[in-house]
């Protein structure tokens, strides 16, 4: 898929570690997070005007963000030459950035395109703005869904000028709008309407979607909980930057769908004026089957177009290109579990293979405030890959919750024909799935027998199942200016959102 023919570059803006309150060091954080994205940013928890002052309901909350400020400002010169260090213009971009936490207006990233930048207490967003200028810098407000007054976002104070893009989904859960998928749990509160991007765009203001993690114990993209998606000529510091400012950017739950958005040619985040027709011109790639994708026009479905249904395997062409996604963990056991698996293409071609991989699911500190050293090694990594073949080690833990996954996994995107075969060693244990089983259903293999560990060889999933473009026109206009945005369901419940487009009528 081509974007005007740029690139897309995968990133995590929104990861926290040890540096100021969480867990792993800052270097672990950035090695961790090149393995599988392409820029990021370790974000240090640094300042909160309004914090709770009643130490009876309030104390843990007081003393633990206290000591995560205190251990930021001494390390926020090492911070700095951390982040120039890893900084590698076509590897893997990072970028200096700090957490401004308000009740008031609601907590935001502060995010500098260089390396020096200062960590600035204000009291009210207004001020923090104007101490930052003559800086190149982005203030990025998270978790929006919790509203005005709860730490979510305050749209009475909201400018596009400083905060071209709003992170609606993370560990939080999603803020895109009331009723949509991955409502919030966290202590913090409920979702409400006010704080939801669907309210904000209602309200006349402007900004495209990201998402980020906001995990705490240093795994940027830890799976499932925010990833964002950059359309940019290089995987350069100034392109990304430039590309997020321009809002030609998209937001993920996890699997990273590739998703492509144009009305008359003009990519997403784009303000256009239109006096005849708009066409509508949409294009993705799934990493599972489609379920639905819908043009939201001024908050309301104006397409839905559901995913096909399964296509039976001798209907299918002979080879065939599908999407096969490995996962393994669950189990019983109180301690992790390492793993240690190849998998073997019998015939054809691994085209590609996008890696799952979880860290502990940290959302905030626990009583010790963070800081806890890890050890240094990985705990997941492709050590080796070819055209037939794919290794790999991981360590999961039990599921916490019958809800809440604890696995990982790897999607293996394949070109084969129908009498190819899987041939695995896991742990130990050999065992083999020929692909025209995979085309009917899934295969699980426990490792040790019932409770133990195991792992789900999920159904493949023909391209016919997850590939699709489609262009519709719209004459009618609704408003002085429509704003129109892509939202994208698969059937494993992972989305996708495009920043939206805005039309004048002309």
């Amino acid at each position: 898929m081509a974007e005007d023919a740029e690139n897309i570059y995968w990133g995590d803006c929104h990861v926290h570690c040890a540096v100021s309150y969480g867990y792993g060091s800052l270097e672990r954080a950035f090695r961790l997070g090149r393995e599988h994205l392409d820029f990021c940013s370790v974000v240090g928890h640094a300042t909160w005007h309004d914090m709770p002052t009643d130490r009876e309901r309030y104390a843990f909350i007081i003393d633990y963000h206290r000591e995560g400020f205190a251990r930021l400002k001494r390390n926020w010169r090492s911070m700095q030459e951390t982040v120039a260090r890893f900084n590698q213009p076509g590897r893997f971009v990072t970028f200096l950035s700090y957490e401004w936490h308000s009740r008031a207006y609601g907590d935001h990233n502060i995010y500098y395109l260089e390396d020096d930048g200062p960590i600035i207490e204000q009291d009210s967003l207004p001020e923090l703005d104007a101490a930052l200028a003559g800086r190149e810098t982005m203030i990025i407000p998270h978790h929006i869904g919790y509203g005005k007054g709860y730490r979510g976002v305050n749209w009475e104070v909201f400018d596009a000028r400083r905060s071209p893009v709003v992170e609606i989904f993370s560990g939080h859960g999603c803020s895109e709008r009331d009723g949509g998928p991955y409502p919030i749990y966290h202590t913090m509160g409920p979702r409400s309407h006010y704080g939801t991007a669907a309210n904000g765009l209602a309200l006349g203001k402007r900004f495209g979607f990201v998402a980020g993690t906001d995990h705490h114990a240093g795994y940027p993209g830890h799976y499932g909980e925010g990833r964002t998606a950059v359309y940019a000529p290089a995987l350069t510091r100034r392109a990304i930057w430039d590309a997020l400012r321009a809002r030609r950017c998209y937001a993920v739950t996890g699997d990273k769908i590739r998703l492509g958005f144009h009305i008359n040619d003009a990519p997403m985040g784009s303000e256009i004026t239109a006096r005849g027709p708009r066409l509508i011109r949409v294009e993705v790639q799934g990493c599972d089957a489609l379920a639905r994708i819908e043009i939201v026009k001024n908050n309301r479905p104006w397409r839905r177009v559901f995913g096909p249904p399964p296509v039976a395997a001798d209907a299918l062409p002979d080879p065939v290109r599908a999407k096969i996604r490995l996962e393994w963990g669950w189990g019983d056991p109180e301690g992790s579990v390492r793993w240690d698996g190849e998998v073997t293409l019998t015939e054809g071609e691994i085209l590609s293979v996008e890696p799952l991989f979880r860290g502990d699911p940290v959302l905030a500190p626990k009583a010790d405030g963070g800081g806890a050293v890890e050890e240094d090694a990985p705990p997941h990594g492709i050590v080796g890959q070819d055209a037939r073949r794919v290794a790999w080690f991981s360590h999961t833990r039990r599921n916490p919750h019958p809800y809440l996954a604890g696995t990982s996994g790897l999607i293996l995107d394949v070109c084969a024909p129908h009498a190819a075969a899987l041939d695995f060693h896991v742990n130990g244990r050999r065992f083999q799935i020929k692909l025209a089983d995979l085309l009917e259903g899934s295969r699980s293999e426990f490792m040790r027998g019932w409770l133990s560990e195991a792992i789900l060889v999920h159904r493949a999933v023909p391209s016919v199942q997850w590939e699709t473009s489609f262009v519709f026109e719209d004459e009618t206009p609704e408003q002085e200016t429509d704003f129109y945005y892509v939202r994208v369901a698969q059937e494993n419940n992972q989305w996708a959102w495009a920043s939206p487009i805005w039309v004048g009528a002309g």
